[in-house]
């Protein structure tokens, strides 16, 4: 039986900014977990250069990638002090 849940790639990202750590979220939306994190396997290096490029000269490493809802990568952030 399939979940409810919308997932969203989401990916842990170290920056020069403050707070340093953040849950980016990607707005391709997955309701099949499995779909996502296969995408993650098969895309992951082409998505930590889009990252990279978009943080430009704040960008440090991404920590990991991980399918989430919105509302767990909202209430992570939180956590993280954003």
């Amino acid at each position: 039986m399939a979940d409810a849940f919308t997932y969203f790639i989401t990916a842990l990202v170290l920056t020069s900014n403050s707070p340093k750590m953040g849950w980016l979220q990607y707005t391709h939306p997955y309701d099949d977990l499995k779909l996502c994190q296969e995408y993650i396997k098969i895309n992951k290096d082409g998505m930590i250069l889009s990252i990279s490029k978009h943080f430009k000269g704040k960008f440090v490493e991404v920590k990991g990638f991980e399918c989430m809802t919105r509302e767990n990568a909202v209430d992570l952030n939180a956590e993280l002090g954003h």
